[in-house]
């Protein structure tokens, strides 16, 4: 017996722990988008349990109550519609009402809890998106052709209903689902100029966008007989010696788009490859000619060059008696010997690669910068010697490119990082020399020893 009432005690404890105690209210909305002040107001919703009355209390924007509207009993289902009532009788002034929404079972802080908005006309569930039109240009057309735009929405929506308002012109439309607007001015609207306003709607909110569309004449080229020639739109007799057709003017040629141009770079940067490598500006020159600079292939202006006077040198030069020389400074955004020697070419992928961590990450810091002047007067010290040579002995080149894909593989793990500060570059830098130093020490020294320590064994 006392085995029986224990395994009853225990299931009937988790069976507490399981089901909740009261009936709670799940959903809570009104019947419409929004009711006006000459309307009566149905809340409806859902119940877990069924058959249980429901009460919705109203709290004005100071929290103080206002009413109550109840369902005296939901449906099977739980759902649950309240006594229609006059949205008069609980919303006063404009502002921000709480609807708390609970069973017979529970506490009023124990329900479920909407905010509705008045603005003095009507009464709405306060949504949780922004309704709002970007601003629409003015636009254009000419008499007899048709304009067709969509207005934007500053935010991705669905279930918006689009109009016109202002008693838009006859032939004037607009998709009420998509918004797409749809006009074909006659010729006896124009010329003239027309102001539309779009209005956007969901649920109780809506927002509108004025836009001012102009109608010109429409332009029409006559028709010139066999004795006659068009000249400035009009046709004109043709003469023993026939007037030339004036030249196309041609269009102006766009800037910014050669095809080695990456939008997302800065344009300066390849401006200064330019200057600076002689291999790229050969590449350069040779293979787009049909640039006058490498500023106006990128989109830059080019600087004007002032004249200098007897006794100055420009930038990278110095005064040498009479004459300016130029001054080797390979330090200064130099290029990769040893990887260019080992890869065949400056513009190979990686060494672009270690010349845009070397521009983009570790320049932009100061102790970046400093670690590549203390890298620089340590690395052209004996680059020029190890590049001549790959280019003489094939074998040491393939030696190089084996015993450089690893460091250069474990370089690009800074392409998944973002590097603002100082601390970052040194934590990232530190990072990777620990991880080469493994690849390249650590690593060879423990196979060496495992694979004497296996002879030592064998031996035996």
């Amino acid at each position: 017996m006392r085995t029986k009432l224990g395994v009853f005690f225990v299931f009937s404890l988790v069976f507490l722990m399981i089901v909740p105690a009261n009936a709670a209210v799940s959903s809570i909305s009104l019947e419409k988008d929004s009711y006006t002040i000459e309307e009566s107001m149905i809340f409806i919703g859902k119940e877990q349990t069924g058959k249980k009355s429901v009460f919705v209390v109203i709290d004005d924007p100071t929290g103080d109550y206002v009413g109550m509207i109840s369902d005296p009993s939901s449906d099977v289902d739980g759902s649950f519609s309240t006594i229609p009532r006059d949205v008069t009788n609980y919303f006063k002034s404009k502002g921000i009402y709480n609807a708390t929404a609970f069973t017979d079972d529970q506490k009023k802080n124990e329900g479920l809890t909407i905010k509705l908005q008045f603005d003095g006309n009507k009464v709405f569930v306060v949504p949780d998106f922004v309704l709002a039109l970007n601003s629409i240009p003015d636009k254009t057309i000419e008499e007899e052709k048709t304009l067709t735009f969509i207005p934007a929405l500053t935010q991705s929506l669905t279930g918006v209903t689009y109009s016109l308002e202002k008693n838009p012109p006859v032939g004037a439309s607009i998709d009420g689902q998509t918004g797409k607007f749809t006009w074909a001015p006659t010729g006896s609207q124009g010329p003239g100029q027309y102001v539309f306003d779009i209005v956007v709607k969901k649920g109780g909110l809506d927002d509108r966008e004025s836009v001012k569309i102009i109608v010109t004449d429409a332009i029409t080229t006559p028709t010139c007989t066999s004795t006659q020639h068009l000249s400035n739109g009009v046709c004109v007799a043709n003469t023993s010696i026939p007037t030339p057709e004036p030249k196309p003017i041609p269009e102006p040629k766009e800037t910014g788009i050669a095809s080695f141009v990456d939008p997302n770079k800065d344009p300066q940067s390849y401006v200064d490859r330019y200057n600076n490598e002689p291999t790229y500006k050969k590449w350069f020159d040779e293979n787009f000619p049909e640039y006058s600079s490498i500023y106006e292939a990128v989109g830059l202006e080019e600087p004007e060059v002032a004249e200098l006077e007897f006794g100055e040198c420009g930038p990278g030069t110095k005064l040498v008696g009479d004459t300016c020389e130029v001054v080797n400074n390979p330090k200064q955004g130099g290029g990769c010997l040893i990887a260019t020697a080992t890869y065949g070419s400056e513009m190979a992928s990686q060494v672009q690669q270690l010349r845009e961590l070397r521009d983009n990450s570790l320049l932009q810091t100061e102790s970046g910068t400093s670690f590549m002047n203390t890298f620089n007067d340590f690395y052209y010290s004996f680059s020029p010697a190890i590049a001549d040579y790959e280019r003489e002995n094939p074998i040491f080149k393939e030696v190089v490119k084996i015993t450089l894909t690893p460091m250069i593989s474990s370089l690009s793990l800074l392409n998944y990082v973002d590097i603002d500060s100082e601390t970052e570059v040194l934590g990232y830098g530190i990072s990777l020399i620990v991880l080469n130093l493994g690849m390249y020490f650590v690593a060879p020294a423990m196979l060496f020893y495992g694979i004497k320590k296996t002879k030592t064994r064998l031996s035996f």
